[in-house]
């Protein structure tokens, strides 16, 4: 019975081996390659504060940074026209055009009233709220505005606000760039008091959804107001990555006062804030991920506890 019994261990053992083989392979199959598992992480990466120094601002940079409702050159400004605050905005919100077309929730920034000259755009931000805007870090200071606040005007044109206009009351920033100028985190979003009929922005002319899931190469719509011009431009182009944390698109003649302006993507949610560029010609953002999915948070859970 030895010889007998033998052969059957070492029959079983054989058989053993060969399902913990089969076993190691199907569990294989279920972790992909690292080179599989790279590829399937979104590519933008924001990584810890590491901020660099700012060269030379861009054409797209505002050449005059609302800092807590001063100007730091006030004489610089170019007259508008157009009142500063209708007595009521427009009965009803404008829809939101197609892709392509220039949305009524995106506007100009002013110094201190319509007169005073636009220096920035930005975009009205759905929120819970119902009073944010988003735009360009270096357009605004962090923090409160006081009564001497920038003043936002959706839709601006012509010389006119049609919608009238919202006074900036706070504005949120990454630390990363509002204390050591890391362009990668170049965004601000801005908490609006109620117009002077107590209407919020975002029910006056409606508002676009942020995206933060690091999205890009695909095509979106900017709309932006250089300085000294009383109408915007809008460009329908591809943004393309970059790098891990910048993508670009190349829209003819957006010079300064462009900054801020969203990049709307065909579903009509905001995948870029203009933040810069080498030339009239080409504009950069930062890649929206978690660092603005953490700042829109922040700054929407301020904005709604301040109502």
């Amino acid at each position: 019975m030895g010889p007998v019994v033998d052969r059957q261990q070492a029959v079983t053992g054989v058989l053993c081996a060969v399902a913990a083989i089969a076993a190691s392979a199907a569990v294989a199959k279920l972790v992909p390659p690292p080179e599989a598992q790279s590829a399937a992480k979104p590519a933008a990466a924001h990584g810890p504060a590491s901020p660099r120094p700012s060269g030379t601002p861009g054409p797209g940079s505002s050449s005059r940074p609302q800092l807590n409702g001063t100007s730091p050159n006030p004489s610089a400004s170019t007259p508008g026209k157009g009142s500063a605050q209708p007595s009521a905005p427009a009965p009803t919100p404008a829809a939101a055009p197609g892709f392509g077309g220039r949305p009524a929730f995106t506007g100009a920034l002013f110094e201190g009233e319509v007169k005073d000259g636009h220096f920035c755009t930005a975009t009205v931000v759905r929120s819970a709220g119902r009073n944010l805007i988003v735009t360009a870090g270096h357009c605004l200071a962090e923090g409160p505005s006081g009564l001497k606040g920038a003043l936002f005007a959706p839709a601006y044109a012509g010389g006119n606000a049609p919608y009238g206009t919202w006074r900036i009351e706070e504005v949120f920033e990454d630390g990363r760039w509002a204390d050591g100028g890391d362009e990668d985190y170049d965004l601000a979003f801005a908490r609006l008091a109620p117009n002077a009929s107590g209407v919020d922005v975002e029910t006056a002319v409606g508002g676009a959804d942020l995206d933060t899931g690091g999205r890009s190469d695909e095509d979106v719509t900017v709309t932006g107001y250089p300085t000294g011009r009383q109408d915007p431009r809008t460009c329908t182009i591809r943004a393309v990555r970059t790098s891990p944390t910048e993508q670009r698109v190349d829209c003819a003649d957006f010079p300064a006062g462009t900054s801020g302006s969203a990049w709307i993507a065909r579903d009509g949610r905001i995948i870029g804030v203009l933040t810069g560029g080498d030339t009239d010609d080409v504009s950069t953002s930062t890649v929206l991920d978690g660092y603005a999915a953490d700042l829109y948070r922040r700054a929407e859970r301020s904005a709604a506890a301040g109502r």
